[in-house]
Order: structure tokens, then C-alpha cells, then sequence
């Protein structure tokens, strides 16, 4: 990804006023749209043959009344799964998913272990990126991320780092929070119960929430408070009391850390490369009974997380989490049931209950789709993904900074808020500074094989609509991109701005 100054007047396609004010009307139209989806209602693009229509805003159909209407386009279908369940897909992918039932589509993701991932381990071999650098985790992660034949995969992976949080600046060494990326991606799909036991005693979550401070003359509530609040269970679902009982239990939990040399840089880099082991210092550790969520025993940190996922609240709050993910804002009753339905008799199997989200009536709706604003990393691996662009993702960390996410920094232990908090005008031409910058390194147009067969500028904006809106933009605009791009006489000018114009669209901008 190179690097060249950003140039002083905005982006060239802001620079003539006619731009300026097509794209400056859009950002009004996406944050509208932000303020839409941020209350769980579904903007639709309508007004033209392109667009299509608006889901009905009766009181009838708000309530309940009358079902979400379907997404009847295949191709659209395919699209929505690709982008919800991935970070989008190309055209071919779109077409071959376009044939499958929900079913086969929706397993074809879920089963991922059976893909073969060779060429992303090959490639990650090849660049050696050095994890112990927190520029180079990010870059590792967004290969992983951009060129995954698993892309459900680095979903997930990216769905619970943003639920489980830890944060690279207080736990200090970037490969503790690989690490736990690695624990994210290997328990994904399993068994949640095992997730929230392994991440428990994952070291970086221990040292980001003070569990390796804590002792029984000094219990230290922050992780057992945000175990519960916002990992598990939720508000409202336990007492202080609970918060004090079960912070006794997780007390003299520690890892292993090399001895000091003495020699304090030598020291920090033999921890950045340590293994840590998980122990219990039992001398620190409260053996006493503790009586939480109505239950008492000698509990030790095992057992109060085996009660929280037994508790009720906590299936419905994680189904909820997921449905809010990958779907729309929140199920229906009937779907949050459902869901927690699922998630009983599976025993918490988090692929059984994303598999009956991604073959549902409510994911295939039009109440779902582009219901949600892409994230940073979402809009810059989409765009990399949709278009087959090749890139080494140099610089990426201080471009999503700047968008407002950072790979393994989120802002505090709830995570990104998500919704508006993208939509800011800030934000917005951050991402428009960015494809400027990305797409023309030092003035000249990057290749795009997704449109290197383009024969014509009309083709070029054909296409790229195709692969990254699903053709789903109003003619006016349209008109607008075709007109740029048809004004510039270097044809591989015209495919890259092609690109930038659909991917700097209000469309692009929600998923």
C-alpha cells in the first residue's frame, strides 16, 4: 500500500464542482442512513430502476404484521451473504454462490476446515511478518483477512476480538494479542462454553483486565465485572454482590514470564517472545465458598464461568450479539427463541447458531440488507477482496487510525461502537483521502484485476457496480460516475477511478 502525501485540495474527483457536490449530497445520504440503521431501521437506496424498493413502513409491517420482504435477486442473495458472512466477494464468487440454496451456500463458509488455505500460508510465509511489531500484526492480520480462502474464518476472528476485547497498548507486546487472535480463530465456531474458559486464561486477556494482579487480600473485580456485562451475560442479569463473589474466584491467577536479566530492553523482548503457561498461585488464591448467582461452593474461576453459560440470559445475549452481527439490529421474538432454542440443545455450538441466522428468512431480508455501515477494516479489506487488488497493506495501520480502527487497539474494553460513530464527516472523507492515496500511488492508477478486461469506460463503472454494490445505485449517480470516468482519456485511469468513484459511493459504505 503506498505511501504519497495526500494531495492538499481533497481527492481529483472532488476538485470540479459538480464532484464536489454529487459526493458531498451522499455523505448527507449516508449519514441519514447512519442514523437509520443506528435505531435498527434498514435504508434502502430507491428512486431508480437500479435500487430496490424500500422495505414498507407501515405500522402494520413494523409490527410484526407483515414479513420483512425477501431479497429476491440471486445474485443479490449471494452478494448480502458474501459480504455479511466475509468481506464481499468477486464476480465470479457472487455468481457461483448465486446457485447454491441457503443451505449449500451457508455451509460452504461454516465448513472451512475442509478448505484448503495454502495459498494464504504460502503467501504469509513469503512476507514474514514480524508479529513482535504492532504495525506488522496488523499487516499480518489484514493478509489473513484479504486473502483467506476461509473468509467466515477471519469473520469470526474479527466479530469476538471485537466482543472479547484486549487492547495492544496496555497489554504491550503485539504477540500476546496474536496470540490471542490465533485462540479466536482456532475456537470460533466450537463450543462457546471452551472459548470463554480459554480466553479466561489468555494472557493478554489477563493482563488487560488486572486478573494477573488479583489475590485474596486484594481481589481485583475488573475482569469478573466485564466477564458479565459484556462478554456473557449483560446488564441486568446480575448483582454487585455476584461481581464481588466471583472476582474471589479468578484471585491468584498468573502465566509464566521469563526471569530478569537485569538488563530492562533485553527483558522486554525475551517476554514479547516468551510462551506463558497459565498456573494458579494457590497462596493468593480464595478457596473460601462464595455464593454467586444463587449458588454456593469453594468456586474457583472454572465453575463461575460453567454458571454464567448455563444461565438463560447468557444464550440470549450472545445469539443477540451474533444475530446484531451478521443480520439486522435485533431478532424478532420468534427469532430470539428460536435462536436461544438452538443454542440449548446444542449444548452452545456458536456454527449451529450462525448457521440458523445465515439460512433464515430474517438474514435473507430486505430488513437485513445493507443494514449495518461497514467498519474500517471492512471497507478496506472489501475493497481489496472485491477488486482481487494485490497490496503488502504498508501503511494500513495509520490509514484505519484515521478511519477509526485500529487492528488490535479498539478504544476501550467494549469495543467499537460501531453505527454512526462511522458515519462522521471526519470518517467519511478519511475513507475518500484513503482510495485517493491507495488507488493512485504517487499520481499513477494501481492495477485492478477485477476490471483489467474493461473495454470501455462504461464497462469499467458496469462492472465495478456490479462486483460492489450489487448494481444497486440510483441513475443519477451512476450517471455522475460514468461522466468522471468518461472524461479521462488514460483507460487505466479510467478502470482505477472506475473503482474510487463506487467505492467512495454511499452504497460501498454499508454491508
Amino acid at each position: 500500500m503506498p505511501e504519497v502525501p495526500t494531495p492538499p485540495a481533497g481527492p481529483p474527483f472532488l476538485r470540479t464542482p459538480r464532484s464536489r457536490r454529487a459526493f458531498l449530497g451522499g455523505t448527507v445520504a449516508l449519514a441519514a442512513a447512519g442514523t437509520a440503521v443506528a435505531v435498527g431501521t434498514a435504508t434502502q437506496y430507491s428512486g431508480s430502476s437500479r435500487a430496490p424498493a424500500a422495505p414498507d413502513p407501515s405500522p402494520q409491517a413494523t409490527a410484526g404484521v407483515i414479513a420483512p420482504a425477501p431479497i429476491d435477486d440471486p445474485k443479490r442473495r449471494a452478494a448480502h451473504l458474501l459480504r455479511r458472512a466475509g468481506f464481499g466477494g468477486t464476480l465470479a464468487e457472487i455468481e457461483a454462490f448465486a446457485t447454491l440454496s441457503r443451505e449449500a451456500a451457508a455451509d460452504s463458509l461454516l465448513n472451512y476446515e475442509t478448505v484448503d488455505n495454502s495459498a494464504l500460508d504460502a503467501r504469509l510465509a513469503t512476507r514474514n511478518f514480524d508479529v513482535t511489531n504492532h504495525t506488522e500484526a496488523v499487516r499480518w492480520w489484514l493478509t489473513r483477512m484479504a486473502y483467506s480462502a476461509r473468509p467466515l474464518e477471519e469473520r469470526m476472528t474479527l466479530f469476538w476480538h471485537g466482543l472479547l476485547t484486549s487492547q495492544v497498548s496496555k497489554v504491550e507486546y503485539s504477540r500476546r494479542m496474536v496470540e490471542q487472535n490465533g485462540l479466536f480463530r482456532a475456537l470460533a465456531l466450537g463450543r462457546c462454553d471452551d472459548l470463554i474458559q480459554a480466553v479466561s486464561k489468555n494472557p493478554a486477556m489477563m493482563f488487560y483486565l488486572d486478573t494477573v494482579e488479583s489475590s485474596k487480600a486484594h481481589p481485583n473485580e475488573n475482569f469478573a465485572r466485564e466477564l458479565m456485562e459484556l462478554f456473557t451475560l449483560g446488564v441486568g442479569n446480575y448483582s454487585e454482590q455476584d461481581v464481588r463473589e466471583s472476582a474471589r474466584a479468578f484471585t491468584g491467577w498468573r502465566y509464566t514470564n521469563p526471569k530478569p536479566s537485569g538488563d530492562k530492553e533485553a527483558d522486554r523482548k525475551a517476554r514479547q517472545l516468551w510462551d506463558p503457561e497459565f498456573y494458579v498461585v494457590a497462596a493468593a488464591h480464595d478457596a473460601l465458598p462464595k455464593t454467586f448467582l444463587g449458588r454456593t461452593g469453594p468456586f474457583g474461576g472454572e465453575e463461575i464461568i460453567a454458571i454464567i453459560m448455563d444461565e438463560p440470559a447468557t444464550g440470549r445475549f450472545l445469539t443477540g450479539r451474533l444475530f446484531k452481527a451478521f443480520a439486522n439490529a435485533a431478532p424478532t421474538p420468534d427469532m430470539a427463541d428460536h435462536l436461544a432454542g438452538v443454542w440449548n440443545t446444542t449444548g452452545h455450538q456458536i456454527k449451529a447458531v450462525l448457521r440458523e441466522i445465515l439460512i433464515s428468512d430474517d438474514f435473507y431480508s430486505e430488513t437485513s440488507y445493507r443494514a449495518s455501515v461497514r467498519n474500517p477494516i471492512e471497507f478496506l479489506v472489501g475493497a481489496v477482496r472485491g477488486l482481487q487488488l494485490e497490496t503488502d497493506f504498508a501503511g494500513a495501520d495509520r490509514a484505519l487510525a484515521t478511519m477509526g480502527q485500529l487492528p488490535f487497539e479498539p478504544p476501550n474494553v467494549a469495543g467499537w461502537p460501531g453505527g454512526p460513530a462511522w458515519m462522521s464527516t471526519g470518517t467519511f472523507f478519511a475513507r475518500i483521502n484513503f482510495l485517493d492515496q491507495f488507488l493512485f500511488p504517487r499520481g499513477k492508477p494501481l492495477p485492478i484485476p477485477a476490471l483489467a478486461s474493461a473495454a470501455s469506460a462504461d464497462t469499467a463503472v458496469d462492472t465495478a457496480l456490479a462486483c460492489l454494490v450489487d448494481d444497486n445505485m440510483p441513475d443519477g449517480s451512476v450517471a455522475v460516475i460514468r461522466e468522471a470516468v468518461a472524461a479521462s482519456a488514460d483507460p487505466s485511469r479510467r478502470v482505477a477511478l472506475a473503482a474510487q468513484l463506487v467505492l467512495a459511493s454511499p452504497e460501498f459504505q454499508l454491508i
